[in-house]
């Protein structure tokens, strides 16, 4: 293999972010959400940022970044 092909996918929560006006859909799976999401605040792309770091986190120790089994806990 001489090159990496990296694939991204699932785009059903994906919309136009105008920087006046951020966003403020609470969409998506508590896992990953920055904390902006989960208490309902405006946020912009910054939050794209921290799903990143969540998703690396677990990729590199194979572990959930936060304590608990379900999302009620996690929340």
């Amino acid at each position: 293999m001489d090159r990496l092909e990296i694939k991204i996918a699932d785009f059903g929560f994906s919309c136009f972010y105008n920087p006046e006006f951020g966003l403020d859909t609470y969409l998506g799976s508590q896992l990953y959400m920055a904390p902006e999401i989960c208490n309902h605040e405006k946020y912009d792309k910054s939050v794209d940022i921290w799903a990143i770091g969540i998703i690396t986190y677990m990729l590199l120790s194979g572990r959930n970044p936060f304590p608990g089994n379900n999302e009620e806990i996690i929340e």
